[in-house]
């Protein structure tokens, strides 16, 4: 596989999020690509939306 931008060769260089490192991955990606932070939070707010039994905004 030939990397064709900076996503692809990180995505390479990092393999997997299944690592302990995977939280210093997620800023390397913010760094190229700023938006990415967003996909971050909304990700960790559905986590605890799923966790914490949050009632949905749609379902007040």
């Amino acid at each position: 596989m030939v990397p064709i931008d900076i996503m692809g060769t990180l995505s390479e260089l990092q393999g997997s999020w299944n690592r302990p490192d995977a939280e210093q991955w997620a800023g390397v990606y913010t760094q190229a690509m700023p938006h990415y932070q967003l996909l971050i939070e909304s990700y960790i707010k559905a986590q605890q939306v799923a966790t914490e039994h949050e009632v949905l905004d749609a379902q007040r």
